[in-house]
């Protein structure tokens, strides 16, 4: 009879294999949606084949490359932060499952809404319909992260709730963002709005930088604090 198995052991390595299930599957759904994107930019068709037609063909696309930058970057940022909050999970809860499932309900939409604002780059509506898409896969990454963070959830190990990675400020400046070029589409033109992400972004990169240093601080110090007791046990 082997006596090695043991139920503790048994029940580790069913969660193991359940969470890395979960992060497969949404790596997929985000490598698909990424892939969306660059789908919708067509080869463009020359009537005539003269280097002034090919010019002309690949100005017209531009809109297109626009949107898809801004959207892969978007993508891009939103997978970065579901690894990084990842890490922390020790277990799987049914809540958390559709909570994922929920926030990649967003990131899917990407692609259709991306092609939309790109292909009426002039318009304001398509814009706001696109800022809308990313604001709500941005409330459901805040929503899934608070949960994670909820001590009486378990789902984390201890004081790690309090980890700068899972700092609630750094995904709502995405919504926050889109919601300011929602309301700045009431007095400016369409074209104008593909350029409140692409400034506003760096900035928030230097403060989200700013704010994880301090909160790597403070965090450094509870972590000793936790320490010190079983160092003096």
């Amino acid at each position: 009879m082997d006596s090695s198995h043991h139920p503790a052991s048994d029940h580790l390595d069913r969660t193991a294999f359940q969470l890395e299930r979960l992060i497969l599957f949404t790596d997929a759904v985000f490598a698909i949606a990424i892939t969306l994107l660059v789908i919708e930019i067509k080869v463009p068709e020359l009537q005539q084949r003269t280097e002034q037609a090919a010019a002309n063909g690949l100005l017209h696309l531009i809109p297109k490359f626009i949107g898809f930058f801004i959207s892969f970057f978007v993508i891009a940022i939103y997978w970065v932060a579901h690894h990084r909050i990842f890490r922390f999970v020790r277990r799987l809860d049914t809540r958390l499952i559709w909570l994922n499932l929920l926030f990649l309900l967003a990131i899917v939409l990407i692609p259709f809404t991306t092609a939309c604002q790109s292909e009426y780059f002039e318009l304001r509506t398509p814009w706001v319909l696109y800022s809308l898409n990313v604001m709500l896969a941005g409330f459901l990454q805040a929503g899934m992260q608070a949960y994670l963070r909820h001590r009486t959830h378990g789902l984390t190990h201890g004081h790690e709730h309090a980890h700068p990675d899972l700092d609630l400020f750094r995904p709502i400046t995405s919504p926050l963002v889109f919601g300011l070029s929602i309301l700045l589409a009431f007095f400016l033109p369409g074209m104008l709005l593909r350029l409140v992400p692409a400034v506003a972004f760096p900035l928030l990169g230097i403060l989200h930088g700013r704010r994880h240093h301090r909160l790597s601080t403070a965090y450094a110090r509870l972590v000793q604090v936790h320490a010190t007791p079983r160092a003096e046990a």
